[in-house]
């Protein structure tokens, strides 16, 4: 094992500009499991024991092995690895970093479906389902049809008892009906086409290691350093295949997260050796004031002493706005002008509204009650377009190369699936449009140096009609794309690439604009679940329902008068959606609620227990 000391974390301290407390560098230090509160730094402290280890690290062979959930915070981490020499070893062999399914993928299943055959073509649950179901006879479509089953989602191999089983569709166990007999057939031609789904591929590896008990051993020996980040999401299977696969004497296994926010595997489903258990705590935080600490801690499952040094302004302006039928939408103006007293103008952090429920429901209470246009498909994030050429105009605004040749491939990916096409191998085999797909392609073919010469130089020069027209036709023959009259539409010239149509869904997008004395406050509209990790300047909380409304159900915790651990599941599951939300913001938190679920003692007092009180009912 490799000995950190304190003169090794006050080099890393200069290398990214911090300071770590003693809470921090003993977490460094060690390798106890860490709850990190909402702002904390944990991706600064992974990121700082990573570079001391790298930087100590002589193993040849052997590496570090850090497992995220999502590929958004792997990136998180790579990138802080990219700022220093040390960083930039732990990206290549013999170390890996990437998310838990890239893991499982890469080395135990993909190796376990090579072994038996199988060639890999594509991981992912959207294309077996299309590809499946085009497969099938009529007759078995209409019988699922009539089952009210109309994709084939979940016909994947599970591990029961040892052994894989199949699950099919309608079925409970096998069968000798035709329907039957035609979806084993689509699911063995989509195995032997390459195509698998995303949960199979831990059965997979689950039947791997226990076909070849030798399997854990080398996992082990590979990789004598584990660290798992956002462990707080991982589902009940993952945790049980990672302690299962990493727990022992010769893996140092260490794991970051925070169980108040898990919001992605809450219940059953979720994790028992991380969330259930009690943790080392970095508590305070570097996000937010006191003032918003000191609210937000009070929706902490865990009841940590969520805090910050960050010094409280004069005057908080954190307020609950009561409303009701009339009266939701009158909130996002009243927001707007809190924002535009309190957050700077300068404040290059976004302000954004959330709810927990995005999508309309007749007699419910989502996002859309407030703000009708709302599509929670239809993010600022998702760069989607109505038309191929912005994609390329999109890529001239672009910092770098790889982000504008990005671009591209992501929208001749959209070329394909629009036509529905699939791209053909020298080796007769076929694959949907990706990325991967086309990158692979364009070197099978030895098309890279012109297929970049064209994009470059659209990318790069101004367009005439004429050019970009006979472009297009060019790039298209590399891939025997057809052009039907759907890509006609998606491929039309478009002559300012000053003005891009970010993306192709009708109405209003989710930004509302209001101008306050002369200040435009853009406040972008999301659920939670998507803003989770992110930091806003401002932040204003949707009440919303699920059965039942989430911030009625839980304002006696809101106002301090409940500290009590909830017990019944769904009230655990708003908590900690609801923390997630109140811990976004950096100066203003906001919430707004049906009057009728308000406690009616504090209806008419001005302020209570750290909140103004805005009833916008009588207005």
């Amino acid at each position: 094992m490799i000995d950190i000391s304190n003169e090794d974390i006050n080099v890393v301290e200069k290398v990214l500009d911090v300071t770590f407390d003693e809470i921090r560098k003993q977490i460094i230090i060690s390798y106890d499991d860490v709850q990190a509160c909402p702002g904390s730094g944990k991706t600064t402290i992974v990121a700082a024991k990573l570079l001391i280890l790298a930087k100590k690290w002589k193993e040849g062979q052997q590496g570090i092995c850090v497992l995220t959930h999502t590929n958004v915070a792997k990136n998180e981490i790579v990138g802080r690895l990219k700022q220093s020499v040390d960083g930039e070893k732990l990206l290549s062999f013999p170390h890996f970093i990437g998310t838990i399914q890239e893991f499982v993928n890469k080395f135990l299943a993909i190796p376990y479906l090579r072994s038996s055959g199988y060639k890999i073509n594509q991981i992912d649950d959207e294309t077996c389902c299309n590809k499946g179901w085009s497969y099938l006879k009529i007759g078995t479509r209409n019988y699922l049809q009539r089952k009210h089953i109309s994709s084939l989602h979940g016909m994947e191999y599970k591990l029961v008892n040892g052994d894989l089983e199949l699950a099919v569709p309608s079925f409970r166990e096998k069968s000798q009906s035709n329907s039957y007999l035609d979806l084993v057939r689509v699911k063995n031609k989509l195995m032997n086409d390459g195509y698998f789904y995303y949960h199979e591929m831990y059965a997979f590896a689950q039947h791997y290691i226990l076909s070849n008990s030798s399997i854990k051993d080398a996992i082990q020996f590979r990789f004598p350093m584990v660290f798992i980040d956002e462990m707080q999401d991982t589902q009940k299977f993952q945790d049980e295949f990672l302690n299962d696969l990493f727990l022992g004497e010769s893996v140092k296994l260490q794991r970051f997260g925070d169980p108040d926010q898990a919001i992605y595997s809450v219940g059953e489903e979720g994790n028992q050796t991380y969330n259930q258990v009690i943790l080392d705590k970095v508590e305070n935080s570097h996000r937010f004031n006191n003032s918003i600490a000191l609210l937000a801690r009070n929706l902490s499952y865990n009841r940590i002493n969520l805090n910050s040094e960050i010094e409280v302004p004069e005057q908080t302006l954190h307020t609950i706005f009561l409303v009701d039928d009339n009266s939701r939408g009158n909130v996002f103006e009243k927001f707007a002008m809190l924002c535009s007293q309190v957050v700077p103008e300068d404040c290059k952090r976004k302000i954004k509204t959330v709810g927990a429920v995005g999508v309309h429901k007749d007699n419910g209470l989502s996002i859309c009650n407030y703000f009708k246009y709302f599509d929670k498909n239809n993010s600022s994030d998702k760069f989607k377009p109505s038309q191929l050429i912005h994609y390329f105009y999109q890529g001239y605004h672009s910092k770098t190369w790889y982000e504008a040749y990005r671009l591209v491939l992501e929208g001749l990916v959209r070329c394909g699936r629009i036509a529905n096409a699939e791209i053909k191998y020298k080796d007769g085999t076929k694959s949907f449009y990706s990325i991967k797909s086309i990158r692979k392609y364009l070197k099978e073919f030895s098309l890279n140096v012109d297929f970049n010469t064209i994009v470059r130089t659209l990318i790069v020069d101004d367009l005439s009609e004429e050019m970009w027209n006979q472009s297009v036709i060019t790039l298209f023959s590399y891939f025997d794309l057809p052009i039907s009259d759907e890509i006609k539409k998606f491929i039309i010239f478009h002559n300012n690439r000053d003005v891009i149509d970010g993306n192709d869904q009708e109405g209003s997008s989710n930004t509302i604009c209001i101008d306050v004395g002369g200040r435009v406050i853009e406040n972008e509209v999301a659920t939670i679940h998507s803003v989770k990790g992110e930091t806003h300047s401002a932040t204003l909380v949707l009440e919303t329902k699920f059965h039942s409304n989430d911030v009625g159900g839980l304002i006696d915790y809101i106002l301090n008068e409940n500290t009590d651990k909830p017990i019944a599941k769904r009230k655990i599951k708003f908590m900690k959606q609801l923390y997630v939300a109140f811990s976004r913001p950096e100066h203003l938190l906001c919430v707004a609620m049906d009057k009728s679920g308000f406690p009616p003692e504090h209806v008419g007092k001005a302020e209570y227990a750290g909140w103004k009180i805005q009833d916008l009912t009588q207005v």
